[in-house]
């Protein structure tokens, strides 16, 4: 958990319009940045949105999530650790993610994200979404630049709301647009953050069943409610 995001068909300038309803300043966009992977079924070591903080202008970028460390000397296929996620309550204190702690928090625009029950080779998706009034929410996240200047990320993960524990006992990070702003200019204490970051929301979260897909399947017929799909 979280190891399948929907990230939906969205423009660069629609994007850029949503981080300025809720940001600061004017944001940049980051010309050397790969391409972004778009669709409903975005898995990790994908090409992911991303937006973070630097010398206090946003900038919107992406990044590989499955992040590498700067310090890792070999090529990204030599780096065998599993680092699409990191837990909140500890990243600051290992050694991976403790230099993005400080300098690299970002922010990774979602639809929303799927977990599974069941036992194996019968688990059933679910999408998971929150009620909103932006057409995405942002989820924490720690970004690292390598010498070569590819960008990686993690998308942190907290304790699951009460109700979402039926169907998995963590979830990711999900920030108020108050979170992301001081998340990304780091306002608060790592106490705070660690304890109330992403538990906004509670109340407010929507999951349903949808039908079973492959690794490979892609389309908004993804998230329709199982049995209701067009």
């Amino acid at each position: 958990m979280c190891g399948r995001l929907v990230g939906g068909h969205m423009t660069q300038a629609q994007m850029l319009a949503i981080i300025e309803g809720f940001l600061y300043g004017t944001p940049r966009i980051d010309p050397d940045a790969p391409p972004l992977v778009e669709g409903y079924n975005i898995k990790p070591t994908q090409q992911v949105g991303m937006i973070f903080d630097q010398d206090g202008d946003p900038v919107l970028s992406t990044a590989r999530w499955w992040l590498v460390p700067s310090w890792h000397k070999g090529s990204l296929k030599d780096w065998k650790a599993t680092t699409f996620n990191a837990k909140i309550e500890t990243a600051r204190e290992k050694p991976t993610f403790s230099r993005p702690w400080q300098n690299g928090r970002c922010l990774i625009p979602a639809l929303g994200y799927y977990e599974w029950t069941g036992t194996k080779g019968k688990k059933q998706p679910w999408y998971i979404t929150v009620e909103r009034n932006a057409p995405v929410m942002f989820l924490a996240g720690l970004q690292s630049t390598r010498p070569d200047g590819l960008r990686s990320c993690t998308i942190l993960t907290r304790a699951a709301d009460a109700d979402l524990t039926r169907l998995h006992p963590r979830m990711p990070v999900i920030l108020t647009p108050e979170e992301c702003l001081s998340w990304l200019q780091r306002t608060e204490d790592d106490a705070s953050v660690i304890t109330k970051y992403g538990t906004g929301w509670s109340g407010r979260f929507r999951a349903h069943p949808v039908q079973r897909f492959g690794i490979k399947d892609d389309g908004p017929e993804l998230i329709e409610p199982e049995g209701f799909a067009v």
